[in-house]
């Protein structure tokens, strides 16, 4: 972890122990600490991932964390300054919950680098020559819809694991995310509807082992 990331993740903790304040928009320290945790626990899963900080472009839909994979070895990259999309996002949550929530969204990012790693496809543009075929696009959409639910899965198996007092509060906030952009590759709250029936179930299993486990709920 070089001395940016270091210093933004130590701030992260800090605000951590900070009240949260109603409507405002998340820091990029908060958007690290997150996403620090994240990469911490995979690292101690034996998953080669590393984490890069960098600056939005100023503009709507730059996803504020996302991931990189290459040659066997993820990044998880957060670009929450100067991003609206991220401001937009964290102003959403309960403040109470917001730095929850990062780290949740963070580890959702992990649960697609266990998945990559594991061989599984991960490109989300279809090319323009077949896109224009129904089945196909449909069959794509499904593909990809498969990948996020297992990522939201994973980020699900870890709330139950490590924050059950916390389960249905966050469970809520994530649904009601997914809830306002909604669209037929991102639409996982068939098995988030699951997830909250169930309670925060957990098992002997790793956290990705679990989420296939839920993935099968619904599929």
């Amino acid at each position: 972890m070089n001395k940016r990331v270091a210093a933004l993740a130590a701030a992260g903790l800090l605000a951590l122990a900070a009240p949260a304040r109603a409507g405002l928009p998340a820091t990029e320290a908060q958007w690290v600490a997150g996403a620090a945790g994240a990469v911490a626990f995979g690292r101690a899963q034996g998953i080669p991932i590393a984490l890069e900080v960098e600056a939005g472009d100023g503009l709507p839909g730059h996803t504020p964390v996302g991931l990189a994979s290459e040659n066997g070895r993820c990044t998880l990259i957060v670009a929450a300054r100067d991003n609206p999309t991220a401001d937009k996002l964290s102003a959403m949550v309960d403040p109470a919950l917001v730095d929850l929530f990062l780290a949740g969204a963070a580890m959702h990012e992990l649960g697609h680098c266990y998945r990559r790693l594991a061989g599984f496809p991960h490109n989300e543009k279809l090319l323009p020559i077949v896109s224009w075929l129904a089945p196909v696009r449909h069959w794509f959409e499904r593909r990809v819809r498969t990948e996020e639910a297992f990522a939201d899965m994973t980020e699900v198996a870890w709330l139950a694991r490590y924050h059950p007092e916390l389960y249905g509060p966050l469970l809520r906030q994530i649904v009601q995310v997914r809830s306002r952009f909604r669209e037929p590759k991102h639409d996982t709250l068939p098995w988030l509807e699951i997830a909250q029936a169930e309670g925060p179930l957990d098992g002997p299993e790793s956290v990705f082992l679990l989420a296939g486990k839920r993935l099968s709920r619904y599929h």
